[in-house]
């Protein structure tokens, strides 16, 4: 990379990681090493399209609006397939248990990718497969965080079907569960859509803080361990929530407390 175009990443990566979201003349210069003269060519190239901007009444650099239309550009034009993938690759890998992403369409969740071992389950579940909104995890995870009258519409004009013995049919108690998984980020399901398989799941969320897909766990109810459920439990939460960060979302499906620490620190350097 030529040297003044590594310089111009620089300086916008500084000007965007100032706790003040701002910084002067001075302080690129002496934070980045650039002498003063060859700093003030590289600032007024950046604020003419409109990456940088400067506060004239401060003298301080912001991040200008071209920045922001990259961004969305980028983050417009990211395939969920392709970005997900490998977060699902990479979830069955250290679960070693079967791992599968959908998206919605129409009443029903359909198969993207998925991962898995030879075993029962390495037929149910083959990609293009629809799957129940209302009664298969990866379903309820995406149903339990759209908008209240979206849900309402959606649980009025869909009938549940019953898989299994176990399969909930009653509206109120499909409420209660999607009220679960809204408070907790993680859908559960029991043996309601294969029998002998439960089955956890967590949404994915766009720039918009809409669910666009979600990504799940299966395996055969017998093997469940209280440890290794809440290892699934735990890893499905970070990753569905550091695929949704990617996509630009606010992370609003994880409980507060799995970024207490990120708060916590960001109090202390508040306080300092």
């Amino acid at each position: 990379m030529a040297k003044s175009a590594l310089r111009v990443l620089e300086i916008m990566e500084f000007v965007a990681s100032c706790k003040s979201g701002s910084a002067t003349h001075t302080e690129i210069s002496q934070a980045l090493g650039i002498p003063k003269s060859s700093l003030t060519g590289l600032l007024r190239d950046l604020q003419r399209p409109g990456y940088l901007q400067l506060d004239r009444e401060t003298g301080r650099f912001s991040i200008g609006s071209q920045v922001m239309f990259l961004a969305h550009a980028y983050i417009k034009n990211l395939n969920i397939v392709r970005v997900g993938s490998p977060v699902v690759h990479q979830l069955f890998l250290d679960l070693n248990e079967y791992t599968t992403m959908a998206i919605p369409k129409g009443d029903s969740v359909v198969v993207v990718c998925s991962e898995t071992l030879p075993s029962p389950l390495a037929h149910s579940l083959n990609i293009g497969e629809h799957l129940p909104m209302l009664t298969s995890a990866l379903g309820r995870a995406i149903l339990a965080f759209v908008e209240d009258g979206e849900r309402e519409a959606y649980l009025k004009h869909h009938k549940p079907v019953a898989h299994t013995e176990f399969t909930k049919t009653n509206l109120d108690d499909i409420r209660r569960e999607l009220a679960i998984t809204r408070d907790t980020g993680l859908s559960y399901v029991r043996e309601e859509y294969r029998p002998g398989i439960t089955g956890y799941a967590a949404p994915v969320f766009n720039i918009n803080g809409r669910p666009i897909a979600s990504i799940g766990v299966a395996l055969p109810t017998a093997r469940i361990a209280p440890e290794h459920e809440a290892r699934i439990r735990t890893l499905l939460l970070e990753r569905t929530t550091a695929l949704s960060k990617r996509l630009g979302a606010k992370l609003q499906a994880s409980p507060a407390e799995l970024f207490k620490e990120d708060e916590d620190e960001e109090v202390e350097d508040a306080e300092a």
